[in-house]
């Protein structure tokens, strides 16, 4: 899921590619060390206006619709298969089966559905700031094989979807739409189409292998088209994250924003309020490094 590129000029895209991953990597740590629905929902708002602001809102509003469907789907399995908690707020039986929707139940699906639509963005971010050229510089001198295995299979989801898209196309001027007819025809229809696909996808990895075997890939040490270099905000912004997130964490070892027992689960604790502050500067730390480089570039 690729929503975009971002732009050179702006702050978060010259930060350097360790100073980048380091944000990601506590970023996603966030996302998985919390499971209040308010921690959670905040989160995932500040990541929404993070892609709103640095891609195209069109572009971010039809990847939040594809979001959408998967929080829909963990919320409806979280309500389906979770019977715990004391309110109940409606029930049926069905012979001698019971079904409940609790009111834990619900909070805890809300909860999951926003986690996973909060990790979703992250990873749609990092796809935008984290190229291939910088995830080449952070990761072929460490683990080459690796690395060249990343930057080919992100490369081939794109190539993937645009092919899919030309496919829908070219089908619908033989007057073939995926989207109409019975549930069976449109499967039909999509399997040949994902079988087209599938086997130009292997036809383009064996011919990327053999080229990379033809150019001696892995006979020597890799060099590099563009460098980056360590400047100073980039130790300004790794210093802050640090300790937001150092700070969001010690809160989180005392218990803040975390509930063990699902049967107690709740929408925020008596005192998780405060773990929003340090959660919300976290997110908009992009956002303030942004006003800080215009400041100084103008």
């Amino acid at each position: 899921m690729r929503v975009g590129i971002f732009d050179e000029l702006n702050f978060f895209s010259r930060l350097h590619p360790l100073t980048a991953t380091i944000y990601f990597v506590e970023l996603f740590v966030l996302l998985l060390v919390f499971n209040h629905l308010l921690v959670t929902g905040v989160l995932f708002v500040g990541l929404a206006v993070l892609c709103s602001w640095y891609f195209s809102r069109q572009k971010v509003w039809g990847t939040l619709k594809g979001v959408g469907s998967l929080m829909l789907m963990i919320f409806v399995f979280n309500v389906i298969l979770n019977q715990t908690g004391a309110k109940t707020l409606w029930s049926w039986q069905l012979g001698g089966w019971t079904f409940r929707i609790t009111q834990t139940a619900t909070l805890y699906g809300v909860t999951m559905a926003l986690s996973l639509g909060g990790m979703i963005l992250a990873f749609v971010l990092f796809n935008g700031v984290i190229t291939t050229p910088k995830l080449s510089y952070l990761l072929f001198p460490v683990v080459p094989r690796l690395a060249m295995l990343l930057t080919i299979s992100l490369r081939m989801v794109n190539l993937f979807t645009q092919k899919f898209r030309r496919l829908l196309m070219l089908q619908k001027t033989r007057n073939v739409v995926l989207n109409e007819g019975s549930w069976r025809e449109r499967l039909q229809k999509t399997g040949q189409l994902l079988r087209i696909l599938l086997i130009d996808s292997v036809s383009s990895a064996m011919e990327t292998a053999v080229l990379m075997e033809a150019r001696g890939f892995g006979a020597k040490k890799r060099s590099h088209y563009q460098t980056f270099r360590w400047q100073a905000m980039d130790g300004w912004f790794i210093v802050g994250s640090l300790v937001i997130f150092g700070l969001t964490m010690i809160l989180r070892f005392q218990g803040w924003g975390w509930t063990g027992d699902v049967t107690r689960f709740t929408i925020l604790g008596s005192h998780d309020g405060w773990l929003l502050l340090p959660l919300l500067a976290f997110v908009g730390l992009p956002l303030v490094g942004e006003g800080g480089y215009k400041l100084c570039e103008n």
